[in-house]
Protein backbone atom coordinates (compact mmCIF):
# COMPACT_ATOMS: atom_id res chain seq x y z
CA UNK A 1 0.00 0.00 0.00
CA UNK A 2 2.59 2.55 0.72
CA UNK A 3 4.05 2.47 -2.50
CA UNK A 4 0.62 3.60 -4.40
CA UNK A 5 0.45 6.31 -1.89
CA UNK A 6 4.52 7.18 -2.95
CA UNK A 7 3.43 7.22 -6.96
CA UNK A 8 0.24 9.12 -6.03
CA UNK A 9 1.52 11.71 -4.33
CA UNK A 10 4.67 12.45 -7.08
CA UNK A 11 1.85 12.09 -9.78
CA UNK A 12 0.30 14.73 -8.09
CA UNK A 13 3.34 16.67 -7.91
CA UNK A 14 4.13 16.39 -11.22
CA UNK A 15 0.86 17.31 -12.20
CA UNK A 16 0.35 20.35 -9.92
CA UNK A 17 0.55 22.77 -12.78
CA UNK A 18 -2.76 22.27 -15.30
CA UNK A 19 -2.00 21.03 -18.80
CA UNK A 20 -3.79 23.54 -21.53
CA UNK A 21 -4.62 21.53 -24.43
CA UNK A 22 -2.66 23.41 -27.53
CA UNK A 23 -3.00 21.39 -30.81
CA UNK A 24 -0.54 22.55 -33.39
CA UNK A 25 2.60 22.47 -35.17
CA UNK A 26 6.19 22.36 -33.31
CA UNK A 27 9.43 22.72 -34.75
CA UNK A 28 12.17 20.54 -32.37
CA UNK A 29 15.88 21.48 -32.51
CA UNK A 30 18.19 18.98 -31.15
CA UNK A 31 20.94 21.39 -29.68
CA UNK A 32 23.79 18.77 -30.39
CA UNK A 33 23.32 19.71 -34.27
CA UNK A 34 21.04 16.63 -35.33
CA UNK A 35 18.51 17.74 -38.31
CA UNK A 36 15.60 18.93 -36.85
CA UNK A 37 11.96 17.58 -37.66
CA UNK A 38 8.21 18.85 -36.79
CA UNK A 39 6.33 17.31 -34.06
CA UNK A 40 2.44 17.90 -33.04
CA UNK A 41 2.02 19.62 -29.63
CA UNK A 42 -0.80 18.03 -27.72
CA UNK A 43 -0.70 19.82 -24.55
CA UNK A 44 1.28 22.86 -22.69
CA UNK A 45 1.63 23.95 -19.32
CA UNK A 46 4.20 26.74 -17.81
CA UNK A 47 7.07 23.89 -17.08
CA UNK A 48 6.70 21.66 -20.15
CA UNK A 49 4.90 19.86 -22.87
CA UNK A 50 3.32 16.68 -24.22
CA UNK A 51 4.25 16.53 -28.40
CA UNK A 52 3.88 13.47 -31.02
CA UNK A 53 5.88 12.99 -33.53
CA UNK A 54 7.62 10.69 -36.45
CA UNK A 55 10.81 11.02 -34.36
CA UNK A 56 12.53 10.41 -31.65
CA UNK A 57 14.51 11.47 -28.98
CA UNK A 58 16.44 9.79 -26.19
CA UNK A 59 15.68 10.99 -22.82
CA UNK A 60 18.23 14.13 -21.32
CA UNK A 61 18.08 15.56 -25.04
CA UNK A 62 18.88 19.39 -25.09
CA UNK A 63 16.18 20.59 -27.94
CA UNK A 64 15.01 23.97 -28.90
CA UNK A 65 11.00 23.86 -29.50
CA UNK A 66 9.60 26.91 -31.59
CA UNK A 67 6.05 27.37 -31.26
CA UNK A 68 4.06 29.81 -33.87
CA UNK A 69 1.13 31.88 -32.27
CA UNK A 70 -1.31 34.70 -34.20
CA UNK A 71 -1.56 37.99 -32.60
CA UNK A 72 -4.16 39.84 -32.56
CA UNK A 73 -3.76 41.39 -36.30
CA UNK A 74 -2.98 37.93 -36.86
CA UNK A 75 0.30 38.21 -37.28
CA UNK A 76 2.45 35.22 -36.84
CA UNK A 77 4.36 35.17 -33.24
CA UNK A 78 7.25 32.82 -33.23
CA UNK A 79 8.63 31.82 -29.74
CA UNK A 80 11.55 29.43 -29.06
CA UNK A 81 11.96 27.30 -25.57
CA UNK A 82 14.35 25.11 -24.76
CA UNK A 83 14.02 21.81 -22.89
CA UNK A 84 15.06 18.64 -22.11
CA UNK A 85 13.21 15.45 -22.85
CA UNK A 86 11.82 13.76 -19.86
CA UNK A 87 10.05 10.90 -21.28
CA UNK A 88 9.76 9.50 -24.79
CA UNK A 89 7.35 6.17 -25.69
CA UNK A 90 6.30 4.43 -28.62
CA UNK A 91 3.15 5.28 -30.17
CA UNK A 92 1.52 3.46 -33.56
CA UNK A 93 2.14 6.66 -35.71
CA UNK A 94 5.85 7.14 -34.00
CA UNK A 95 6.90 8.62 -30.42
CA UNK A 96 4.89 9.94 -27.85
CA UNK A 97 7.55 12.88 -26.49
CA UNK A 98 7.24 15.06 -22.84
CA UNK A 99 9.87 17.50 -22.39
CA UNK A 100 10.16 20.15 -19.90
CA UNK A 101 11.26 23.44 -20.03
CA UNK A 102 14.56 24.90 -19.41
CA UNK A 103 13.04 27.81 -17.47
CA UNK A 104 9.44 28.32 -16.29
CA UNK A 105 7.46 30.11 -18.33
CA UNK A 106 6.93 33.58 -17.60
CA UNK A 107 4.75 37.00 -19.28
CA UNK A 108 8.30 38.65 -19.54
CA UNK A 109 10.18 35.63 -21.75
CA UNK A 110 7.23 34.29 -23.35
CA UNK A 111 4.98 36.70 -23.73
CA UNK A 112 2.65 34.54 -26.32
CA UNK A 113 2.47 30.95 -24.56
CA UNK A 114 2.20 32.73 -21.33
CA UNK A 115 -0.84 34.33 -22.25
CA UNK A 116 -2.39 31.39 -24.20
CA UNK A 117 -2.39 29.70 -20.81
CA UNK A 118 -3.46 32.19 -18.91
CA UNK A 119 -6.61 32.95 -21.25
CA UNK A 120 -6.92 29.19 -21.32
CA UNK A 121 -7.05 28.34 -17.94
CA UNK A 122 -9.16 31.06 -16.85
CA UNK A 123 -12.06 30.01 -19.59
CA UNK A 124 -11.69 26.46 -17.75
CA UNK A 125 -10.59 24.94 -20.49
Amino acid sequence: MPRQSHSAESVTERRKYVRATLVGSALVSPQSGAKGFTAVLNNVNKIGAGLHSKETLPIGAKITVSLAFLDPHLVEQQEKLTATVAWAKPWEKGTLLGVVWDDLVTKEKNRWLYYYLEETLKSGN
